[in-house]
């Protein structure tokens, strides 16, 4: 591999770690408490390994067409016309639920700085799309350089919170837990590892280089799995699962406000181990992984309508393209903020997505259709049929969880028996 290459596969394993790290990720200890910490990590290196291989579905299912060929002309070749259309709505209630929230906490953010200056923090979500917006526009290379740069804030943050935490751990804290009430967390896994559908943009990128990609996606995916581990180890290590200052009592709070349950996680932290820093690194590391995320996904919304209304990328086409990709989040988040509840719902159609989706056109393609393509997952029948019971776990793991069938820490009193 040469070194042009290399930087290429970097750049690559960079943006799809920026997509899977959100700001969302500070509160996975909370939802994950009442499990242990043991069981969550072998639950996390499941998830993170199931991911992974749908992951390689996309790529492979992605490797049979041509350059600029995204999920809606993949689908409606290999599914039909119920595929193309469940991938449209699926696929536009995600990201736009996604960029929604995006766009209203980084905005939120950039809204607090700005008025330290005297300007009006209403302008906050102007400045913030008027920027990533350029930045999509000029196409990946300059998506994936902006997002370096995010990264670079990200990771030296979360060194530091780490460094910072680690020595107050406990293991004797860490053994605490009852793994039946991992079952609910499936779903939030599954969302934690999505960066499928940046797969497309990913390819053109990397000019279709298969090796490249692969790395890419493995590096990657990596880095999240390991970064959550850490996570989990200095949260649940420092901060007790019960009480009234425990981890289930911020699970209460979660279920009402997911920004409010980050800030009480915060601001316990800094107090349990005297140290006012916390709260500003999580801060710093709170706005990076938002705009890591946000730049990601609008990629890969900005690549998913030039395929889907078969845009071309002429000036007019791509400023069409931005417009589709930014504004109607913009509208959203002013005028109808709570449709960010529908992020409630992104484990199911993460599920659909980025695991069904996947393992369908890998079995159609290949065993229906007979298509011969450079690179094929390993594995044969046995892992896509896997992948595609996994997909089906977590859409049955959301409906019980909606419907109150699942065990939770909220309505059982003795959480370790």
């Amino acid at each position: 591999m040469t070194g042009f290459s290399i930087n290429r596969v970097f750049g690559g394993a960079m943006l799809v770690s920026g997509t899977c790290i959100g700001a969302g990720m500070l509160a996975l200890p909370v939802a994950t408490a009442a499990g242990g910490f043991y069981p969550a990590a072998m639950t996390f290196i499941f998830c993170w390994f199931m991911m992974t291989a749908s992951a390689f579905l996309m790529l492979e299912v992605s490797l049979w067409y041509p350059q600029d060929t995204n999920l809606i002309t993949m689908a409606k070749s290999t599914l039909g016309g119920p595929g193309e259309i469940l991938a449209w709505c699926s696929y536009v209630l995600f990201l736009y639920a996604l960029m929604t929230a995006y766009t209203s906490g980084a905005a939120g953010i950039l809204g607090k700085i700005i008025g330290k200056f005297g300007f009006d923090e209403s302008w906050g979500i102007w400045i913030l799309v008027s920027i990533f917006s350029s930045i999509v526009y000029f196409g990946a290379r300059s998506v994936d350089w902006a997002n370096r740069i995010m990264m670079v804030g990200l990771i030296g943050a979360y060194v530091a919170l780490v460094a910072n935490v680690m020595p107050k751990v406990s293991h004797v804290m860490l053994s605490e837990g009852n793994p039946k009430y991992l079952w609910t967390t499936g779903p939030l896994l599954v969302t934690s590892f999505g960066f499928h559908l940046l797969i497309p943009s990913l390819k053109n990128y990397l000019s279709s280089n298969v090796k490249a990609l692969r790395w890419s996606i493995l590096l990657g995916s990596l880095l999240p799995l390991i970064v959550y581990l850490l996570w989990e180890v200095i949260v649940l290590g420092v901060i007790p699962v019960t009480g009234e200052k425990g981890l289930v009592a911020i699970l209460h709070e979660e279920h009402v406000s997911g920004k409010q349950a980050v800030i009480e996680l915060t601001q316990l932290l800094s107090h349990l181990l005297d140290n006012q820093h916390i709260n500003s690194l999580a801060g710093i590391f709170g706005l990076c992984a938002m705009l890591t995320s946000f730049i990601g996904v609008s990629l890969g919304l900005f690549d998913f309508f030039a395929d889907g209304f078969h845009i071309p990328r002429t000036v007019r086409g791509k400023f069409l393209l931005a417009g589709l990709t930014f504004f109607p989040p913009v509208l959203i988040a002013i005028f109808y903020p709570t449709f960010i509840t529908a992020l409630h719902y992104a484990g199911f159609f993460a599920a659909i997505l980025l695991v069904i989706f996947p393992a369908l056109m890998v079995w159609i393609g290949r065993y229906r259709l007979q298509i011969q393509a450079p690179y094929r997952v390993m594995g044969g029948k046995t892992l896509v049929i896997t992948t595609l019971l996994f997909g089906l776990g977590v859409i049955l793991l959301e409906i019980l969880h909606r419907l109150n069938k699942l065990p939770t820490p909220l309505t059982e009193t003795h959480l370790f028996y």
